[in-house]
């Protein structure tokens, strides 16, 4: 196994799951998208991240 595909590996152990949120940021007031996961805890996407969209929520 070459180095990227163990780098590739490791980042699935990582993967979080939950809900696309908007939220106004504490600091200077404005929105944010992130993640809400389904502990509650809200992750704000930044440059870079890697994502998967797996389905849409139809509560």
């Amino acid at each position: 196994m070459n180095e990227k595909s163990s780098e590739v590996k490791d980042n699935h152990k990582k993967s979080i799951q939950g809900i696309v949120t908007a939220r106004k940021c504490d600091c200077c007031g404005h929105h944010e998208m992130g993640i809400t996961s389904q502990t509650g805890k809200y992750i704000a996407f930044k440059p870079g991240m890697l994502v998967k969209i797996i389905g849409e929520n139809r509560e």
